[in-house]
């Protein structure tokens, strides 16, 4: 029988409203056992902590309370009987409008010792996009049903959407509708914090001068939800945006495809599949009558809507899980370049005539927590010596721009040692780590240890975000 490993893994998500930790067990097994080249894999995942959700402490709007976040994050471990030491991997993921503020960064790095070798990810919207709909259970769904499924997390700050197509992420978006866009006294039930793009929608809905003239703040409120939601169904339907979605629309990357039904996640969800609840107030922000606009919307009407199998915890579900792979053999390493640690995954976006571009997506990483990226090279139509030749030469132009070294690049196909020693003739001194036979997908980071002893290979620990009870 395959050797068993246990690791114990840990989630903790910093959202604009909420901030919450789960402790999880991961059973990896080598599946190919004996002399073949070893294949790691998650053979069982289980939720062994899952701790209250706690509002996120911030000291003002633009920075988060250090010391009180700690204290949170102290006191959840303390309740799961779980020390620091005794956590082998894990995630911490900063979102939403949390990740906008002065100080993430080095909140991030304040709660890195909670755990033994962490992922660490201020999440950019593709990203959170993708990790809510995968712990909501929208993209096993998709997997199951052979269908197209949309995932529409509503959380504090943002509505993250992501499309999956069979298991596949093929598109995202992040708009800036969230619950706590505007604020509410719990008491008088008047609104006591309205945000940037929550002045700008009131300002439009205002422009109405029956509604500007009205008292009745709930009816102001309730107008501008349903303005809000209406950019959401324009972005889902394809269709063009209005001025005053300009201001709520932070990506879209969506397809025009057919959808097959949709899931609701994030804290907002709840109140999306429940009957309307009379207290609207109770949270001190808008999150039950944003519910309620989504349950108005087209969306909502045109869509089977589908049961999400997990709503308010559906990002923190992710943690950082080890999975070990060889590289190919045929690779190219400078002396000394190596081992290196949570280095992230980074795809390109396709340019004209072919070209692949990393340098927007590098952005992402640009934090001084990251000491390097690796480019993952997508599958080529052809591998001759000039399709490499013109891919070296791509690279030999961003390279030298996007921030770290060693410069690492990561194929899938047989191309690292001539794509290597191709980019090493082009940029000379430059330390280089060019590897193939590795699998990536978006949110991937990678541990890449000394190359085999007698071997041209290396071992690579491919960190994925991993979700499931």
């Amino acid at each position: 029988m395959a050797k068993e490993l246990t690791l114990v893994s840990v989630g903790i998500d910093v959202g604009t409203t909420t901030t919450q930790l789960v402790i999880s067990q991961l059973t990896l097994v080598n599946v190919m056992p004996g002399s073949q080249v070893p294949k790691v894999e998650i053979t069982h995942k289980s939720v062994t902590y899952m701790g209250n959700v706690h509002y996120t402490p911030f000291e003002d709007r633009q920075h988060i309370d250090g010391a009180a976040l700690r204290k949170i994050i102290a006191k959840e471990y303390e309740k799961a009987g779980v020390k620091p030491e005794q956590i082998d991997t894990g995630a911490i993921i900063i979102t939403g409008e949390t990740a906008k503020k002065e100080n993430a960064s080095e909140i991030i790095h304040a709660l890195a010792d909670y755990a033994g070798d962490f992922v660490v990810a201020t999440a950019g919207p593709d990203l959170e996009s993708v990790i809510a709909g995968k712990g909501s259970g929208a993209e096993a769904l998709s997997k199951r049903l052979n269908a197209c499924i949309a995932n529409i997390d509503i959380g504090g700050g943002t509505t993250n959407i992501a499309y999956f197509d069979r298991g596949k992420c093929i598109g995202t978006a992040c708009i800036n509708v969230g619950g706590r866009l505007f604020e509410i006294d719990t008491m008088t039930h008047r609104l006591t914090y309205i945000s940037a793009p929550g002045r700008v929608i009131m300002n439009h809905c205002c422009s109405n001068n029956a509604l500007a003239q009205s008292e009745d703040e709930l009816t102001l409120i309730r107008t501008c939800l349903q303005s809000m939601v209406e950019c959401v169904d324009r972005v889902i339907f394809q269709e063009s945006l209005l001025p005053q979605d300009r201001c709520l629309v932070i990506t879209n990357l969506l397809p025009n495809v057919k959808l097959d039904g949709v899931v609701f996640s994030g804290g907002v969800a709840k109140y999306v599949y429940l009957p309307g609840i009379e207290e609207w107030w109770i949270h001190g922000d808008v999150g039950p009558l944003l519910a309620e606009a989504f349950q108005e919307s087209r969306i909502y009407s045109s869509f089977p809507v589908l049961e999400a199998s997990e709503m308010i915890h559906a990002t923190v579900l992710g943690a950082g899980a080890h999975t070990v792979n060889v590289s190919g053999s045929t690779i190219t390493v400078s002396k000394h370049a190596l081992p290196l640690r949570n280095v992230p995954a980074v795809f390109p976006e396709a340019g004209t005539s072919g070209k692949f571009s990393w340098l927007k997506s590098a952005e992402n990483y640009s934090d001084s927590h990251y000491h390097t990226v690796a480019l993952v090279v997508p599958p080529l139509p052809d591998t001759d010596f000039l399709t490499i030749l013109a891919l070296a030469e791509t690279l030999a132009c961003e390279l030298p721009l996007i921030k770290g070294e060693p410069k690492v690049i990561i194929a899938q196909q047989d191309i690292a040692k001539v794509l290597g020693q191709t980019l090493q003739r082009l940029l000379h001194s430059i330390p280089l780590v060019c590897l193939d036979g590795i699998e990536l997908v978006f949110g991937d980071f990678l541990d890449i240890a000394k190359p085999l002893p007698h071997q041209d290979a290396v071992p690579v620990v491919v960190k994925t975000l991993v979700f499931a009870h």
